[in-house]
């Protein structure tokens, strides 16, 4: 399914809505949360592998969270 750019639009104003928190804990945890959820949504394991590894190839000074 393809989304049109006003869908991109506004799914991308609900995922800054979620994360706009002053407590980066608690960013955290959603932005953790939500991935968790979106991987499963796509049910396909290597690939959200895949594009997680290119994310962070993407941004490769972006410091490495253990999750608790």
């Amino acid at each position: 399914m393809s989304l049109s750019q006003q869908q991109l639009d506004d799914l991308l104003e609900r995922l800054v809505a979620l994360t706009d928190v002053p407590d980066p804990v608690a960013q955290r945890d959603r932005l953790a949360r939500l991935s968790l959820c979106l991987i499963e949504a796509l049910d396909d394991g290597p690939r959200a592998q895949a594009i997680l590894d290119q994310t962070l190839a993407d941004h490769p000074d972006a410091p490495a969270l253990t999750l608790p």
